[in-house]
C-alpha cells in the first residue's frame, strides 16, 4: 500500500514538472539507457516489472528512475550498473544486481560522482562489489536500501553503502550484509546514519575516518568480522545503537581510535571481544551504556586523555576495565558494576566504598594470554585479595568512587531492547550523582 501511494504521488507530481516515460519489454523503449536517452531534466522514468539485462547507464541530468514491481537491473557482472553524474536525480523502488569485481576500478549497484541532493530509496542491490558509492556527492539521501554483496574473500569485496567527501548525506533504514564494511565514510562530515542494520560483514559493519560532527543512532552492528571503527574524527555522536556478537583475536564492539570531543550514549555492548576499545581518544563520554557479557567490557589505553566513564551498568563481563598503564586518566563516577561487594549505610543508592573495576588478573591475562587458562581457579581470588589489600599494579587514579547499587537498565530490559523492536531505545536516567 505504501509503495503503491508513493508510485501514485510520483507519477502526479511528474505529471505537473514533467514527462513520464514507460520502459517495458513490449514498450517503445525496451531500456533503461534509451529512456534516459529520450528524457529531458525533471521527466520520470517508470520502469515496469521484469528483468532486464543493463551495461553501464549514465544519468547526467535531473531524472527520477520509479520502479513499478520491483524491476531488477542486471548488469551481468560487466560494471557499475547505474551511474548517477550533476544535478540531482532520483531512483526508487529497483532491483540492482550483479556488478562483477574489478582491482582497477570501483563497481557499484549505483554509483554518484560529483551529484548534489539525489535520493536512493527503497532500492536493493544484490551481488554488487559494492552496493550504492557516493563520491564527492554532498546532501544525499540513501533511505530504505538493502544492500547483499556478494560473500567473496575481502580483497574481491566493496562496501556495501560507501561514501568519499560527500558530506551532510543521510543513510537512513538501510540494511546491509555480506560486504567487507558495511557502511564506510571517509572525509563526510555532518552526516547521519540511523535506524541501519549492518550485520555478517567481512570486516567492519560501520567503518569511518576523518569524518567530523557524524551522527550514528539506533543502529545494529551484528556478527561482524571486526566490529565497528570510528577514527581519526571528532564530535562524534554515537546513541543508541546495539554492538553485538563481535567475536574474534581483533574484534570490537566498537573501536575508537584518535577519536575527540566525542559522545558514546545510551548503546548495548553484549557478546563481543572487547565492547569499546579506546585508542589516542581524548574528552570523550562514555554514559548510559549497558556492557554485558562481553570479554572486555573496556580497553582504555595509555594514549587516552580526559574521557569520562559515567552511569553505565556492567553485567557478567569476563573483565570490566582494562588499561595498559600505571597511569590512567580516564575518570570514573557512578557506574553500576555487578562484581561490586561494598556496601551502602545511608541508603543513598550509592556504594560508601570506592570500586576498581581494573582487575589484576585482567592485566595478567593482556600481558600473558596463556594465563587464561586460569579464570576460574583460586588463584584469581588470591590475586584480587591481595590487590585490594596492596594495590601495585592497577591504576590508582583508576577508580570509580560513586558506584552505583542499581543500573539504569536490568538485564531483562537489555534483553527485551534485543530481541524486540531494532529501534527501541534504552531507559536513560540521569540523575544527580552523574555529574559529580
Amino acid at each position: 500500500m505504501k509503495g503503491r501511494f508513493a508510485l501514485a504521488f510520483v507519477l502526479a507530481w511528474s505529471a505537473a514538472s514533467g514527462d513520464v516515460l514507460r520502459v517495458c519489454p513490449q514498450c517503445e523503449l525496451r531500456r533503461v539507457a534509451d529512456a534516459v536517452a529520450h528524457a529531458v531534466p525533471g521527466d520520470t522514468i517508470v520502469v515496469e516489472s521484469g528483468t532486464y539485462p543493463t551495461s553501464h547507464i549514465v544519468i547526467d541530468k535531473p531524472l527520477t528512475i520509479l520502479g513499478k514491481g520491483r524491476p531488477v537491473l542486471d548488469g551481468g557482472g560487466t560494471g557499475t550498473v547505474i551511474e548517477i553524474r550533476g544535478a540531482g536525480a532520483h531512483v526508487q523502488n529497483i532491483v540492482v544486481a550483479n556488478t562483477g569485481y574489478s582491482a582497477l576500478e570501483d563497481r557499484a549497484g549505483i554509483k554518484l560522482i560529483e551529484s548534489t541532493g539525489s535520493s536512493i530509496s527503497d532500492v536493493e542491490t544484490v551481488g554488487c562489489a559494492f552496493g550504492v558509492a557516493l563520491y564527492r556527492s554532498p546532501s544525499c539521501r540513501v533511505e530504505n536500501v538493502r544492500a547483499i554483496g556478494t560473500g567473496a574473500v575481502e580483497s574481491q569485496s566493496g562496501n556495501g553503502i560507501h561514501l568519499w567527501k560527500s558530506r551532510s548525506c543521510a543513510i537512513v533504514r538501510c540494511e546491509v550484509m555480506q560486504h567487507r564494511d558495511g557502511l564506510y565514510f571517509e572525509f563526510s562530515s555532518g552526516c547521519t546514519i540511523a535506524e541501519c542494520i549492518s550485520r555478517d560483514n567481512m570486516r567492519y559493519g560501520l567503518h569511518f575516518m576523518f569524518s567530523d560532527s557524524n551522527i550514528y543512532r539506533k543502529n545494529r552492528f551484528e556478527r561482524n568480522g571486526s566490529g565497528v571503527a570510528v577514527m581519526y574524527s571528532q564530535h562524534v555522536q554515537m546513541v543508541s545503537n546495539v554492538f553485538a556478537d563481535n567475536w574474534g583475536p581483533s574484534s570490537y564492539g566498537l573501536l575508537l581510535k584518535d577519536i575527540s570531543r566525542s559522545v558514546v550514549e545510551g548503546n548495548i555492548f553484549r557478546r563481543n571481544t572487547v565492547g569499546v576499545y579506546m585508542e589516542g581518544s581524548n574528552q570523550t563520554t562514555i554514559t548510559a551504556n549497558v556492557f554485558r557479557s562481553n570479554g572486555w567490557a573496556l580497553k582504555a589505553l595509555g594514549s587516552c586523555s580526559e574521557d569520562t566513564l559515567v552511569g553505565n551498568d556492567f553485567f557478567a563481563n569476563t573483565f570490566d576495565v582494562l588499561s595498559n598503564t600505571s597511569f590512567s586518566e580516564l575518570v570514573c563516577n557512578g557506574n553500576y558494576w555487578d562484581q561490586y561487594r561494598g556496601y551502602d549505610l545511608d541508603r543513598d543508592g550509592i556504594g560508601d566504598v570506592p570500586y576498581r573495576p581494573v582487575s589484576v588478573f585482567s592485566i595478567l591475562v593482556e600481558r600473558v594470554p596463556m594465563a587464561v587458562l586460569l579464570l576460574r581457579s583460586f588463584i584469581v581470588e588470591l590475586l584480587a585479595y591481595m590487590e585490594r589489600a596492596i594495590p601495585s599494579l592497577i591504576p590508582a587514579q583508576l577508580v570509580d568512587r560513586h558506584p552505583r547499587l542499581a543500573p539504569i537498565a536490568t538485564p531483562a530490559v537489555a534483553d527485551s531492547v534485543l530481541a524486540g523492536d531494532p529501534y527501541q531505545q534504552l531507559p536513560v536516567r540521569r540523575a544527580s550523582w552523574m555529574e559529580r
